[in-house]
């Protein structure tokens, strides 16, 4: 969970607040920024509170960094940036050389894995927060579940991973097990992206319970809890202080996105190689921006238009998962005239694809999945938003609502 892993920390504000924790709340209950920063370690070159976020995944005993994530927040303007780390993301860990970062905590716990960030952004980090994901079910159960209204059917089984997710669409009351299953679904059109939504919509959901009178009576016991559930070098009072001041922060405010880049093999070893300069500006923009990845694509010269192409060797497919009639038609031929065989071209199963994605067969066929990957980099569609289906026979582009990015970008392939 990424904004579940920062956020939680709203919750136990709200909930120690109603049961005192032993301090004398009315002093911290409205703070403003110049108490905030007389209690609280801040980036005096930026006036922003740096936290790193480590979702900890326990598997037959072993523990593992499942997620990752650098999160500023700015103080003055109560702007939060979060930003997600790729597992696979290629960082020099010390003593270990070229690694993927996820093996930072592998080898040395949190220090490590935040001295690997700082090497890695070149920007501190003041504190750290460390969530067990076998913690989190108990909390939700303790209070009384959550109702949430699920926008469609969650279905997936790791049976490695002992992870099972199967929600039913609509409005469900969920237990701490499948509540867990509802922040972590990531496999669907919008991967990360979807999930994250889901992720806000669960703490709006949670957060409005533990404030309802009904839950009073429960405050303290689920409190005592609540603290099991995070580790963090901050404190108690600290975080309380730092939570009521931004309990009320707007949406348009809290800013989520992926560390910028691209997928890449070094050494047969498949890596996320990170756009560091993209990420320092993301990670300074204001709400309103509109962040490179996700605005129009920057120019491919002639050398990666024919690499790409000549990568392209099976059949495509192509399917409207916007609903604008003749929108397939459209993309099939823009692709067909550029030498790509579009074997079908048809609707998506819905049109309520937020952004233009790709899919490809779930058997290890490597000519298809080059074929994705090649699609996708012609197209400048985020590795992000390439993923296996299982119902999918080529490798297939899914048009959603942002489709006019990716005509364009396909028009244009054409005039040149």
């Amino acid at each position: 969970m990424r904004i579940g892993k920062f956020l939680i920390v709203l919750l136990i504000a709200v909930i120690s607040a109603g049961v005192g924790a032993g301090i004398k709340l009315n002093s911290f209950l409205q703070p403003d920024a110049g108490n905030i920063k007389e209690n609280i370690e801040y980036d005096e070159a930026s006036g922003n509170v740096n936290l790193l976020l480590i979702g900890i995944d326990d598997v037959e005993g072993v523990h593992r960094s499942d997620t990752i994530a650098f999160c500023t927040v700015d103080i003055d303007n109560k702007i939060v940036r979060l930003m997600s780390v790729p597992r696979d993301t290629r960082v020099q860990i010390e003593g270990h050389g070229w690694q993927k970062i996820n093996h930072a905590y592998a080898y040395g716990k949190e220090k490590l894995l935040e001295k690997t960030i700082v090497n890695y952004l070149g920007m501190p980090v003041n504190y750290h927060i460390i969530v067990n994901y076998q913690s989190f079910p108990e909390i939700v159960d303790l209070m009384g579940g959550v109702d949430i209204d699920v926008a469609k059917r969650l279905s997936y089984n790791d049976n490695a991973g002992n992870l099972h997710i199967n929600i039913n669409k609509g409005l469900q009351h969920m237990d701490g097990e499948t509540a867990l299953g509802f922040v972590r679904f990531r496999h669907d059109a919008l991967g990360d992206i979807g999930r994250v939504q889901r992720q806000q919509k669960f703490l709006s959901a949670i957060l409005d319970k533990a404030k309802s009178p009904a839950m009073i009576s429960e405050l303290s016991s689920i409190a005592k809890q609540l603290l099991k559930l995070v580790n963090s070098n901050m404190s108690p009072t600290q975080a309380i202080q730092f939570a009521s001041y931004l309990k009320d922060i707007p949406r348009e405010n809290m800013m989520f996105f992926t560390l910028p880049g691209r997928a890449a093999y070094i050494s047969k070893v498949s890596y996320w190689i990170g756009d560091i300069s993209e990420a320092s500006t993301m990670l300074s923009s204001k709400p309103g921006d509109v962040p490179k990845s996700m605005d129009k694509p920057p120019e491919l010269d002639i050398e990666d238009i024919s690499n790409y192409l000549s990568s392209i060797t099976s059949p495509v497919a192509v399917l409207n998962g916007n609903g604008t009639s003749g929108l397939g038609k459209k993309a099939s031929d823009f692709l067909q005239k550029l030498g790509i065989d579009v074997a079908y071209t048809g609707n998506a199963k819905h049109f309520d694809y937020k952004y233009s994605n790709i899919v490809y067969p779930s058997n290890q066929d490597q000519e298809k999945i080059k074929t994705a990957k090649a699609l996708a980099g012609i197209c400048q569609i985020s590795s992000s938003l390439v993923k296996q289906d299982n119902s999918a026979p080529y490798a297939t582009i899914i048009l959603g609502h942002n489709y006019n990015l990716l005509l364009d970008r396909l028009k244009q392939l054409n005039d040149n």
